[in-house]
C-alpha cells in the first residue's frame, strides 16, 4: 500500500472515532436511563433534601458526614450533579478509586448535557487523582486453582479474568475470600495504603473439609411386653350377700308378717267373740249375737291359717340363711333362729257358738 493510500485509510479512521465517540456515550447514558425507572416524587423531594443537607455539611467541613448524605441522594435519585459532588467529597476523603468512578460516570452525563464547564473540571480532577489510586492483586496459582473456586474482595465476586490483574481500592482493610466444593474456606485480610499502593494477595491451596459425620440410627429398641393385670384380692372377712341369703331374707320377712297378720286376727276374735257373749241374752241367741258369733269364728280362722303361714315362712327363711353361710365355706352365724313351739305362736279360741 502506498504511503498516500495509508495517510487516507488513517485519516478517515480517526475521522470515524470523533464521529462516534459521543455517540457511543450518549447510547450508554440512554441504556442506563431506560434501565433506571426514575425516583417517585417523595423519593426526588428526599433526595433534594439530602443534597442540600451534604452542601452544608461539606462548607462546614464535615466532610465525611457530607459523603453520606450525597451518596444516600444519589441513591434516590442519581442526578448529575449529586454525582458530581459525591466525586468531589471521595476525593477529599481519600477515597480515591470511588473518586476516580463517579467522576467518569458524572464526565459521561456532562457530555450527553453538553456542560462543557463541568467536563473542564471533571478533567482537572481525574488528572489529578488517576495516579493515586491503589489497587490490589490477586494472584491463584495452578496450585490453589481448581473446578468451582469461588474468590471475592470484601464480599462482591471476583471472576477469573480479573485475577492477576489490578483492581481499583479505596484505602483501608479489604478481605479476600475463597471457597471451593469439599475444601474449607480461605480468608485473608490485606490493608490498602493511599497515593497509589499496589498490595498482592496470592491464594494458598484450600486444605480438604473434613468428612460429613455420618449419621448412624439408634438401634431399635423393642417397647417391653405388657405386664398382667395384678389379680384382685379381695378383703378378708367381707362377702357380698348371696342370692340365698336374699331369698332367706325376703322369706323370713314374709314370715314376720304373716305372725302378725295371725296376732291382729287372733286379738280380733277375742274382741268379736265377747261382743256375740254379750248380745247372747236369750235362748236362743239374737240374730246379731249370732252374726258376731260367725265373724268371730272367721277371724279366729284367719288368725289360724296366718300364723302357720308366718311360722313356716320364718322356718324357709332361717334355712336358707344359716345354709348359705355353710355353703360359702364362712363360719356359723352366733345368732341363733328364734324357736317357736306348738300353741306359742298361734292364737286357740276356745268357746261354744
Amino acid at each position: 500500500m502506498t504511503a498516500p493510500r495509508t495517510r487516507t485509510l488513517w485519516a478517515v479512521v480517526a475521522t470515524l472515532r470523533v464521529v462516534t465517540a459521543p455517540l457511543v456515550t450518549a447510547a450508554l447514558v440512554a441504556a442506563s436511563s431506560a434501565a433506571w425507572a426514575g425516583p417517585t416524587d417523595q423519593d426526588g423531594a428526599l433526595a433534594l433534601k439530602l443534597f442540600d443537607d451534604g452542601r452544608a455539611l461539606f462548607a462546614a467541613g464535615k466532610v465525611a458526614a457530607a459523603c453520606d448524605k450525597f451518596e444516600e441522594s444519589r441513591r434516590l435519585d442519581p442526578l448529575p450533579g449529586t454525582i458530581l459532588n459525591l466525586a468531589v467529597c471521595h476525593e477529599q476523603c481519600g477515597r480515591t478509586a470511588s473518586a476516580v468512578a463517579e467522576f467518569r460516570q458524572a464526565r459521561a452525563l456532562a457530555e450527553r448535557d453538553r456542560r462543557d464547564d463541568r467536563i473542564a473540571l471533571i478533567d482537572q480532577h481525574l488528572h489529578a487523582i488517576e495516579g493515586k489510586v491503589s489497587s490490589i492483586v490477586i494472584v491463584v496459582g495452578p496450585d490453589a486453582d481448581r473446578a468451582g473456586l469461588s474468590v471475592s474482595r470484601d464480599g462482591t465476586a471476583v471472576g477469573r479474568t480479573v485475577w492477576g490483574s489490578r483492581i481499583p481500592m479505596d484505602p483501608g482493610e479489604h478481605v479476600v475470600e475463597a471457597s471451593a466444593p469439599d475444601k474449607k474456606p480461605w480468608k485473608a485480610t490485606v490493608k490498602v495504603l493511599p497515593d497509589g499502593d499496589v498490595q498482592t494477595v496470592t491464594l494458598s491451596p484450600l486444605e480438604d473439609a473434613a468428612p460429613a459425620p455420618v449419621s448412624v440410627a439408634p438401634p431399635a429398641v423393642e417397647p417391653p411386653p405388657p405386664q398382667p393385670p395384678a389379680p384382685v384380692v379381695p378383703m378378708p372377712g367381707h362377702h357380698g350377700t348371696s342370692t340365698r341369703k336374699t331369698v332367706g331374707l325376703a322369706t323370713g320377712a314374709a314370715g314376720i308378717g304373716g305372725v302378725a297378720i295371725g296376732t291382729y286376727f287372733g286379738l280380733l276374735a277375742i274382741q268379736t267373740h265377747g261382743k256375740s257373749a254379750a248380745t247372747c241374752t236369750t235362748t236362743p241367741c239374737s240374730p246379731q249375737s249370732v252374726s258376731l258369733n260367725g265373724q268371730a269364728g272367721t277371724q279366729a280362722d284367719i288368725s289360724t291359717v296366718a300364723f302357720a303361714a308366718g311360722l313356716a315362712a320364718l322356718g324357709v327363711g332361717a334355712f336358707l340363711w344359716l345354709g348359705d353361710s355353710g355353703g360359702r365355706g364362712d363360719k356359723p352365724s352366733a345368732s341363733v333362729a328364734p324357736s317357736f313351739g306348738p300353741g306359742r305362736g298361734g292364737l286357740d279360741v276356745v268357746g261354744s257358738f
